[in-house]
């Protein structure tokens, strides 16, 4: 203790390494960095390698002089060699070996562990695997199995796509016949008032030649008024009969016609109502043929608003027949008085032509 104090108390020197490499290997230690550093007590093994590899390298030398010192003394040996220095030399080399062997083992030890801890690794890698493989197994199963599922639920959902397609087509052709129908049925009914505003126009001007004949022949046989007035009477009535069958039967056509679009429309409503149960592929073709219908509903009203004007027109036409009728009740009244009277002379015959207008209504 007190040398080891004495060392802690200056800074390390050769001859303090020398002197803990000495002792160790009296000992029977081999001298070590970590040994010589545990003997002094103090020194970094920086400083300590160099010194103890220098004893190292001059322990041969030393143990020469300590031989040629002691000379061939009764403690030499056969070979003359000191029995001090033999045995230290033994004593180091045996010391050597054991902590070789030591060392040996230990490196033994630590690779039997490497290498039970690599087989332990390999069994786990080799269990890991195999749950791996399992797993991947099953996944397989899994994957195919759901291949298989999604491969026929794109079959299904294929077929549904072509089923839609098909009905879309129907749908689609059956709102283009319905549409070219209604567009006829238009077209028909706008023909149907053509002829009937030339009907109409063709009895208009044939009243008015008979108008024109009656007045001929009331100029040209005043005598004859009262038959010819009889005639036109008959022919007016006729005339108004023939205007009421007429006016009659354009009201049923226009009552058909409009039964027959009120008909379009309903079916056209009910079409739109199964076409709006469609795929939403079918919303923007669906909605085309609403501005259609559109376009021939505005064209239907268009030809309602048409059959009322001439309905307004008949009216129109019915009080003027209203009107001439009653000039020629006042035109027979007058030329009953005068009938009763006596001849009128010709003066008061042309001021009664000029009174009635000229013409007969």
């Amino acid at each position: 203790m007190s040398q080891v104090t004495e060392f802690r108390g200056r800074g390390i020197q050769e001859s303090d390494v020398f002197a803990a490499a000495d002792a160790l290997l009296a000992e029977g230690k081999r001298p070590t960095i970590e040994r010589v550093r545990q003997h002094i007590g103090r020194g970094s093994p920086n400083t300590v390698s160099p010194m103890l590899e220098k004893w190292f390298a001059t322990l041969g030398e030393r143990l020469v002089s300590s031989q040629a010192g002691a000379g061939k003394s009764a403690g030499n040996d056969a070979d003359g060699m000191p029995v001090g220095v033999r045995n230290a030399a033994k004593l180091l080399w045996e010391t050597a070996r054991r902590e070789a062997e030591d060392v040996q083992r230990a490196e033994a030890a630590a690779v039997r562990e490497q290498l039970q801890a690599r087989e332990d690794a390999l069994a786990e890698a080799q269990r890991v695997l195999a749950q791996r493989e399992e797993a991947f197994k099953q996944a397989r199963v899994s994957l195919d199995a759901a291949l298989a599922s999604s491969q026929q639920a794109r079959e299904t959902l294929e077929r549904q796509l072509k089923d839609h397609a098909i009905e879309a087509h129907r749908v689609r052709v059956g709102l283009e016949d319905e549409i070219k129908r209604l567009a006829a049925l238009l077209s028909q009914n706008a023909a149907v008032q053509d002829a009937m505003r030339r009907e109409h126009a063709e009895a208009l001007a044939v009243r008015d030649q008979d108008l024109r004949r009656a007045e001929e022949r009331h100029a040209a046989q005043e005598r004859r008024m009262l038959e010819d007035v009889d005639r036109a009477r008959q022919a007016t009535k006729q005339a108004e009969a023939a205007f009421a069958k007429e006016q009659q039967r354009r009201l049923q056509s226009e009552e058909a016609a409009a039964q027959t679009l009120e008909a379009g429309r309903q079916r056209l409503r009910e079409t739109q109502q199964a076409a709006q149960q469609m795929e939403r592929e079918l919303r923007e073709q669906l909605a085309s043929q609403a501005v259609d219908l559109a376009k021939a509903k505005s064209e239907g009203e268009s030809f309602l608003e048409r059959g009322r004007y001439m309905h307004a027109r008949l009216q129109e036409e019915k009080a003027a027949h209203e009107a001439t009728r009653l000039l020629l009740g006042q035109a027979l009244e007058t030329q009953a008085k005068l009938d009763k009277q006596g001849k009128p002379p010709a003066k008061a015959r042309s001021r009664s032509k000029a009174a009635t207008g000229g013409t007969e209504t």
